[in-house]
């Protein structure tokens, strides 16, 4: 088969079209890609060097923000205390008898319950703050002006609590105020706060009643009487067969 001059052009132009091809798919295709991902790359990178200028430019007002911020977070935290136990309950409720003036009948509380954990977690997994809440429940009596210095206490108490509930109901005949009051506790746990048992002293050893009823017993005479709070008049001492009554008669 001869070949023709006109084959060998139609040939020459198959293979410039090929050519052509191959370079407009693997070639400029590509290169338009590849300046694309450029580009869009550095729109971003332009991006980020627009925010991290405007971030230098207001870097100073922002650390002081942030140092404020800070400073009011711990001023927060400050007033909540590191949480609260039986122990600290009872101390609370005697130190807000002697500071209003004021007789707490029962007391009651409740474990402390989480209301806010922090989604921020310590190496070991525990949340860095979380804030508890608890109740206590007394039922008190005192006059007037005790129970507006119990509310002062308890408005002026180091760590942060409120009062949920309040009843009250006056004795005409000697004006004292009985009724029932609910306080809510709070507290945080976090690195700031570390809880320590409350300092208990003046703590009165010997066998007269631990319940306040106001019978009391002399070790000396074996008689049993009338505390000086309380107006019992029963017990060992004064019953029918108490026994300081009876080694009286004995003695006679």
């Amino acid at each position: 088969m001869r070949i023709t001059q006109k084959h060998i052009q139609y040939l020459l132009l198959l293979l410039i079209v090929v050519i052509g091809f191959c370079a407009y798919q693997f070639g400029y295709v590509k290169f338009v890609e590849e300046a694309n991902k450029v580009k869009t790359e550095n729109k971003a990178i332009e991006a980020r060097i627009d925010e991290l200028t405007d971030k230098e430019t207001h870097r100073s007002e922002w650390s002081d923000a942030i140092a404020k911020t800070d400073d009011n977070i711990k001023e927060l935290l400050a007033k909540y205390g590191p949480g609260n136990t039986p122990q600290k309950t009872i101390v609370f409720a005697k130190d807000l008898e002697e500071a209003a003036d004021m007789e707490i009948s029962s007391l009651s509380f409740n474990p402390d319950v989480a209301i806010y954990v922090s989604e921020d977690t310590d190496e070991e997994g525990n949340p860095r703050v979380e804030m508890d809440s608890s109740y206590i429940s007394l039922n008190y009596s005192t006059n007037y002006d005790g129970l507006k210095k119990c509310m002062d206490y308890i408005t002026g108490y180091p760590e942060r609590m409120n009062v949920t509930g309040f009843t009250a109901s006056v004795n005409q005949e000697d004006g004292k105020i009985a009724g029932n009051m609910i306080i809510n506790l709070y507290g945080v746990k976090d690195a700031n706060h570390e809880y320590v048992d409350p300092v208990i002293t003046d703590v009165t050893l010997g066998v007269n009643n631990i319940f306040g009823s106001g019978y009391t017993f002399d070790t000396e005479t074996n008689e049993g009487g009338e505390g000086e709070n309380g107006e019992g008049e029963t017990g060992e001492g004064e019953g029918e067969t108490g026994e300081g009554e009876t080694s009286s008669e004995t003695g006679e």
